[in-house]
This record gives C-alpha cells, structure tokens and sequence, in this order.
C-alpha cells in the first residue's frame, strides 16, 4: 500500500492448501473464472477441495450454489447464507468444469488452512510522548482478527466495543467452531469470548494471542500492567477468526501437534464484511491481521486471487477509511518478501525491529513493506488477567493499527492513505527507506495547533 501501491513466540502462518509455489493464478484474468494457483492439481490429487467461490457484481450467490451441486453428487456448498459475494463449497473436478464456463463467477480458489507456528515499545515510537499530549485514539475504535479476547482483563476492561466470530465447523478436516454459542456465527458481547473449553489445551489457555494484540494496540494502564498501550483512549473491536482442529493427521500436516488452531480465508473475509458494516458505527480507524501465510512475495499479489483473497474487502475497508494493517510474517534471517496477506496491493504491510531498534532477525522485509514497529519481547495483556512478553511481526502489526487511532484523533480530516505517509514521512529510517514509527514526530504539529 502507500508508496509501495506468532506462546514464547513468534507467529508466522503455514498453509494447508496446494503447496504450489507462488506467481500467477492457472486461468489468466479475462478469459473466464481466475482460478488459484494448483487448484486444478489439488482437485486432481485429492478429489474434491474445499474451495471459495467469489462471484462478478449484481449475481445472487444461491444461483450459483445451486449450479455446483446440480454439476456433481460429489460437490456440496458449505456456507452460503452470510456473504453476498462468495460462498464455500467442496469442489471436484466435476462441478470446478461447471464453474469455469460461468460467467457469474469471479475466481475460485482453496480456502486456506493456516496454523500459528510459535516462535518498552511505547516509548522507542513516542506513543507516550503523543498521549501526554492528548493524542490517545480517543473517539476511535481498532478492530482485531484474531483468536478473540478476554474482554474483562483490566487492561482492557470497558474498552471492548461490541464482538464478533466467524470460525469454521468442517467435520473432513475436524476443525470445530470456537464461537463460544456453538454455531459458526455469532455476534455481540462475549461472541469473541476466550474463556470457553475449547481454547484450553490442558491447564493453558492456547487463544492469547488476540488479546496480547489487542493490548499493544489499545490497551490503558493499571496497576500490573508495563505500561499504556499505544493508542489507551481508543476502543477495541474483537473478531474471532480462529478454530480448533483435534485431529493428529490434519495438525500434523502443517507441522503441529494437535490440538491446533487455524483461520480459514472464508471466515477473515466474512470478518472483513462485518467490519466494513461496524465502520461508522464504532468510528474504526484501522483492522488489525497479525496472521497470514504461503510463500514469501517481493510483488505485490493481486493477480493470485488465494494470495490475495482479502484484496476486495480490504479495498472496502478503505473506502469507509479503515486502514488494513498487516503483518509481514516471519522468516528466515534476511528474507526479502512478505506473507499473504501481507502482499496485497492495499494492505498496510508491518515488520519488525528489535530492541536496538534494528531489523529484527525474525522479521520479514522487502520492498513490500510499508512500515516497521517494534515486536521483539513485547509485554501485554493474556488471558486470566496476566501479562507476557511475545515476539513476532505479529505484535509489530498493532502498535501501527493503534497508530492509526491516534492519527485520526489528531488529523481527522486525513484518511488512511494519508495517514500512513505522514507516517512513513515522520519516521526513522530504518532499513532500504522503510521507516519505524515515530508518533511524537508525526503528532507534533497537532500538537501545536
């Protein structure tokens, strides 16, 4: 975007999907469906794939759902009744032929399997130089995708706005829904809730993550707690996106042991649409994904429509000046690209520095990226009313989400493009041109005004 268009852990997303490499769609744009990269290979090798099915503008999802299951006995739509513009269904060969000849349809593409793979910032950006200055994200709302939120950890506690789940039940692959009702959807107080059974795997409660997040982001001091976080007057919007898998067999193959816990594409963008509607309602400034997966990419990946399955609801987003903010995912030292969804034209692409204010070793970077924030040992709230400190672009992600508050509080007549160069104008180059945040620079002239 911009200029440029992961529990001790570090969180970095593997895939269960085709384990194609990455680069261009198998049908070209134009010449019908764009199809995701081996989806043709995948359906071959296991029969049937489940599979999102995005439709072209002013086309009602139930026709096409009812094409797939007339097309094949073996194809079955999963989930149709909660998106106006793409519904999930298995898909074989059969019914994948159906689908190419339709001029409904937009793309079809695997719905993506990830799984976390484990591994005093305030002060280094000047948030609390900002704050002492008034400028704390008051009036604004940051939205996270995540594993939901303990919504009465005093760090928190009356800053959590409303709630949302969308989290998958899918008997082939046994993932359950961790919406705390039972259902795959659910929204209001306590729907993103993590205190529920199934996020404790023997005494530890495995769905931290999302309030860790949550915390950096907008968290307001109290006693315990290491400090403000970066944006304490703002809200919070906590949206489950995750679900547990027991099976040895489905965890083992992106390289865990069970139980796991995964986001499907389809739910991030059902997420994404609820977002999009909350907008105006809770004046949400920027949504927070410290999540993603698949290869590394150095250009941007628009033309892959799985890479970039978040590319219209985040082009949505922007229109009602929500800001995508992402992270850039985990590699190897010196790895030069970034994560999906990291990689779309239109995300605010995050990685991290280190406590010397360095590219950390972990980090992702490249020319993708868009900005760096601190997300080395970053201490914040978890579950059971505690605080831990965890590494990852994963907590580099909210530290920009929350800065994005601040801004809007500070500059309400920026919109998200905007704000994001005053914010790669004001900071400290860190790497190849790409700044870490610096938020006493980027409020100071609001704050002499």
């Amino acid at each position: 975007m911009g200029s440029h268009a992961l529990l001790a852990c570090v969180l970095a997303l593997t895939t269960l999907a085709s384990g194609a490499p990455a680069g261009h769609a198998d049908t070209p744009a134009g010449e019908g469906p764009v199809l995701g990269r081996g989806l043709v290979k995948q359906i071959r090798d296991e029969k049937k794939v489940r599979s999102i099915v995005e439709l072209r503008p002013g086309h009602p999802v139930s026709g096409v759902a009812s094409a797939v299951e007339r097309a094949s006995a073996g194809a079955k739509v999963l989930e149709s009744a909660e998106s106006g513009s793409f519904f999930v269904a298995e898909v074989d060969a059969a019914a994948l032929a159906e689908l190419r000849k339709d001029a409904r349809v937009k793309a079809v593409y695997a719905d993506r399997l990830s799984v976390p793979h484990l591994a005093r910032s305030t002060k280094v950006i000047g948030s609390d130089v900002a704050n002492a200055a008034g400028w704390t994200g008051s009036g604004s709302t940051v939205a996270v995708l995540d594993m939901g939120i303990d919504g009465d950890h005093p760090f928190l506690a009356g800053r959590v706005v409303d709630q949302a789940c969308f989290s998958t039940t899918d008997p082939g692959s046994g993932a359950v829904s961790l919406c705390p009702g039972g259902l795959d959807t659910q929204s209001g107080p306590g729907a993103a809730d993590t205190g529920i059974r199934l996020c404790m795997a023997g005494a530890v409660n495995q769905c931290g993550h999302g309030t860790h997040v949550a915390g950096i982001a907008a968290g307001l001091r109290v006693p315990g707690a290491p400090s403000d976080g970066v944006a304490p007057g703002a809200k919070v919007l906590p949206i489950q996106v995750f679900s547990r898998i027991d099976s040895a067999g489905t965890c083992a193959s992106v390289g865990v042991p069970a139980p796991c816990f995964v986001s499907y594409t389809s739910d991030q963008k059902l997420a994404l649409e609820y977002v999009t509607r909350m907008a105006k309602t809770h004046n949400i400034a920027s949504v927070n994904l410290s999540l993603g997966g698949g290869h590394p990419y150095t250009a941007h990946c628009d033309a892959d429509p799985e890479a970039a399955a978040l590319k219209s609801e985040f082009d949505a987003l922007l229109e009602q000046g929500v800001a995508p903010v992402v992270a850039a995912g985990n590699g190897v030292p010196g790895n030069t690209g970034v994560t999906s969804p990291a990689c779309v034209s239109s995300a605010v692409a995050v990685g991290a520095t280190d406590n010397a204010d360095q590219v950390a070793d972990f980090s992702n970077r490249g020319p993708l990226l868009d900005l760096f924030a601190p997300g080395a040992d970053i201490t914040s709230s978890v579950p059971d009313d505690t605080y831990a400190a965890l590494s990852g672009t994963s907590m580099s992600a909210p530290h920009v989400a929350g800065s994005f508050a601040v801004l809007k509080q500070a500059y309400p007549a920026l919109d998200a493009a905007r704000i994001l160069e005053l914010l790669r104008e004001t900071g400290r180059q860190v790497a190849s041109g790409v700044p870490r945040i610096d938020l006493a620079q980027a409020t100071s002239a609001a704050a002499k005004r």
